[in-house]
């Protein structure tokens, strides 16, 4: 992709504003989508983000674990969001209060913003070292003045590419973003260390060193940042007196990472001692093949990959060759120490830890891990554009004058970044407006992978969740097809099954997930709900005997299982003394407010004869169930007053 030779470099000042305008046009339909998957124990569950001083201590087994920097970033969100909205993550239902919509963009556009302005530094930090790298000395002649409009492109491209959507308005996926600004930075430091010119060598030494320790505590691929340095010092030359300064303050970052680590519980992991490695290994060869079809080709992008493993090479025999043949190809690059082994080394650095030494079960494949190796991509692409161009108007040299050759180029030139530019933002907003809602995000991912059941599983909960239950089990059906044996799958339809009173039909899929998974506490949950609708307490109770065991905390549950306790027709379930204990602890956690747990501590307080006290405690619920305006249950509670106080007065206890 040539471009015209100036006797005077283009302001870099401009260069950057375009970037910044463009990523921002680009991404300006980000900023209102709804949170998905990860965000919500991410972001809505994690309480460390609530203060300041417990940032430093993401949860375990969120996006987050293990990554304080990121979780850090995200409670400044939430310390920055106005009071009023700071805890509303949801947006707008048929049902929610009026104004409810307005806080929840309110709030979740700090976040956005957030995201964004991560993706703008990491534009302009890919600019600077891309100009910075065309200008050292082994390669400078190839490009002269030029190099701030090939890095400008470089950059330009990038940030508005539609496979950086996934690291940019997919919200926890910032732990992506902001490591790649940090590499990225880290990067430019070294260079900017290493540049005989530069007068304050330490300053951007340390820049680099401290850029890279805080991306090794946002997200464990910083891991190869030194690597990267060390690598480009190596292809490109170093200062001399300041080379292992830089290196060894780099090296040094590892320490913080290795803590980090050993500490971390972010989730399901692959065990390396299994077989299993190996599949998820041989994988990755056609999934990196999938990467770079997207990188030269965006569609369709899917939000959730549910990329089954391999069960031998002979599956990915083709892919696994054509990676193989690139990393051979990148390695005999490097020994000769060729320019261009350094964007093809970063791919595979990047991408090497979460497709071997790091890999997660749960997540072979997903979007966001090209967003950095994405750089490196379009930088060999514009770069060897460029070269080929300036070679093809080196041989027609003779055709035309130099003044109009390079007219002709320059425009040339302009219009094709400026084409490539447009096309791509168009398809970063479109892809933005997905996120709009849970059930376009989901429906767009199932058209993109009808084959994957996770997506499907995920469509059908946002469809159950809208009231849309019978589109619901379409999509539930299918995903239990796909997948027979996925707990997830079968508890969802279970549940949207016996919400349309196909109660015969949701007790064997709820059934099938506590064979496969006998904690599920949702199987249990439903299948409790089920049997005390039928009046079969004694297995009611066996499953609310779970589900009240994994949260003894949810006072509904305890109330539930008060109630069957209380006031089972089965004297072999019935325990008056139990169900007064579960039920006081229920009223408790609810502070006394409730007034169907008082309803239900009341009945509890019949059952072992003290029925003065059952009339006290309905009498209590009264006034709670009046402001409600719930006129069914006070009348009712009512109705129980004045049988608990005829009772007493008869001499024996009432049966509900």
């Amino acid at each position: 992709m040539p471009v015209p030779s100036r006797r005077r470099p283009p302001s870099l000042a401009i260069l950057a504003a375009a970037i910044l305008t463009a990523s921002a046009w680009a991404y300006a339909t980000s900023l209102d989508g709804v949170l998905a998957l990860d965000d919500v124990r991410g972001i809505v569950r994690n309480s460390s983000i609530r203060s300041l001083t417990t940032a430093l201590s993401p949860p375990t087994a969120t996006t987050v674990s293990g990554r304080p920097v990121a979780n850090l970033s995200l409670a400044i969100n939430y310390a920055l969001a106005p009071v009023d909205a700071r805890e509303v993550f949801e947006p707008a239902g048929p049902s929610s209060p009026p104004g409810a919509g307005d806080l929840f963009v309110r709030n979740i556009r700090g976040y956005r913003l957030g995201n964004l302005v991560i993706h703008l530094g990491a534009a302009l930090a890919l600019f600077g070292v891309v100009r910075r790298t065309l200008l050292v000395s082994r390669v400078r002649a190839c490009f002269t003045d030029a190099a701030p409009w090939v890095a400008g492109a470089v950059a330009l491209i990038w940030a508005v590419h539609p496979l950086t959507t996934a690291a940019v308005t997919y919200l926890v996926q910032r732990v992506e973003s902001l490591m790649s600004l940090f590499y990225l930075l880290t990067l430019y430091g070294a260079i900017r260390a290493w540049d005989a010119a530069e007068a304050r060598p330490r300053l951007w030494t340390a820049v680099a060193v401290v850029s890279c320790a805080c991306g090794m505590a946002t997200k464990e691929v910083m891991v190869s940042a030194p690597l990267a340095v060390a690598l480009w010092g190596y292809l490109f030359g170093r200062r001399d007196d300041a080379g292992w300064r830089v290196e060894a303050g780099l090296a040094a970052t590892w320490v913080i990472l290795a803590v980090l680590v050993y500490g971390e519980r972010r989730g399901p992991s692959l065990d390396l001692a299994s077989e299993t490695i190996w599949r998820y290994l041989i994988t990755q060869s056609a999934v990196i093949v999938h990467y770079l079809q997207l990188a030269f080709v965006p569609r369709p992008l899917a939000f959730l990959y549910d990329w089954p493993l391999a069960a031998s090479l002979a599956d990915v025999i083709a892919p696994a060759v054509f990676v193989a043949a690139l990393l051979g190809a990148t390695v005999a690059l490097v020994v000769r120490r060729h320019p261009a082994a350094f964007p093809a080394a970063c791919v595979f650095l990047v991408l090497a830890p979460s497709s071997s030494v790091l890999p997660i079960a749960t997540e072979v494949a997903a979007e966001h891990r090209m967003y950095l190796p994405l750089a490196a991509v379009v930088a060999a692409v514009v770069v060897v554009a460029f070269l080929l161009g300036r070679r093809v108007t080196a041989r027609d040299a003779g055709a035309a004058p130099a003044t109009s050759r390079a007219r002709t180029l320059a425009a040339v030139t302009g219009a094709v970044v400026l084409a490539t530019v447009l096309a791509l933002g168009l398809e970063t907003r479109a892809r933005n407006d997905v996120y709009d809602s849970e059930e376009r995000l989901w429906a767009d991912n199932v058209a993109a992978r009808p084959n994957d059941p996770r997506p499907r599983t995920a469509y059908g909960s946002a469809l159950a969740r809208r009231g849309r239950l019978a589109d619901a089990e379409v999509q539930l059906q299918a995903a239990v097809a796909l997948a027979p044996d996925d707990p997830v799958a079968l508890v969802r339809l279970g549940s949207v099954l016996a919400s349309q009173n196909k109660v015969d039909a949701a007790i064997p899929h709820l059934e099938h997930t506590l064979r496969v998974r006998p904690e599920d506490v949702d199987a249990h949950r439903y299948l409790g709900e089920i049997y005390a609708m039928r009046r079969q307490d004694a297995l009611a109770v066996v499953h609310y005997e779970r589900v009240h065991a994994a949260y003894p905390d949810d006072p509904m549950m305890a109330a539930r299982l008060a109630s069957i306790l209380a006031d089972s027709r089965d004297t072999s379930v019935r325990n008056g003394p139990r169900a007064l204990q579960i039920a006081e602890r229920a009223a408790a956690l609810t502070g006394r407010r409730e007034p169907r747990v008082l309803e239900i501590l009341s009945v509890a307080k019949a059952a072992t004869g003290r029925l003065a006290d059952a009339e006290a405690t309905v009498r209590e619920a009264i006034p709670l169930a009046q402001a409600r305006g719930d006129r069914a249950l006070v009348g009712a509670l009512e109705y129980r007053a004045s049988a608990y106080a005829q009772a007493a007065q008869q001499g024996f206890g009432p049966r509900r």
